[in-house]
């Protein structure tokens, strides 16, 4: 494996922890709602956070199919890349070095991310 993928692998690790290490000792005093409309308050920006990044780059004034174009980018470039990775591993070429490193940036993209979301989600509990 090549030390900049492995970097790049372990990098969001190495992030999560320098944040973990950051917030107990040097933010310990964490925000805790005393009263039911402050539960409700810190929610609803949540929420707020939450609708401002889905509709990033969504909701431009144009046509329909231009913005399904622009959503539908990410997905088929992912399917491309992984596609040509299978297709260079099936079909025995020789040199698949540049392709294999892209395919697992991709594929950090689709899974990894998601995993250390959900793993990160269940140490909070």
């Amino acid at each position: 494996m090549e030390p900049l993928s492995l970097i790049a692998g372990l990098l969001p690790l190495i992030v999560e922890g320098g944040k973990a290490a950051i917030s107990r000792w040097v933010a310990t005093d964490n925000f805790k709602p005393a009263t039911v409309a402050d539960y409700l308050a810190i929610r609803k920006a949540d929420l707020d956070l939450f609708a401002a990044v889905s509709t990033a780059g969504g909701t431009n004034p144009s046509y329909l199919w231009v913005e399904a174009v622009v959503r539908l980018m990410r997905p088929s470039v992912a399917m491309l890349a992984l596609g040509t990775w299978a297709y260079q591993h099936v079909s025995g070429v020789a040199d698949t070095a540049a392709v294999d490193q892209f395919a697992q940036a991709v594929g950090f993209y689709l899974f990894a991310d998601r995993t250390l979301f959900y793993a990160r989600q269940g140490l909070k509990k």
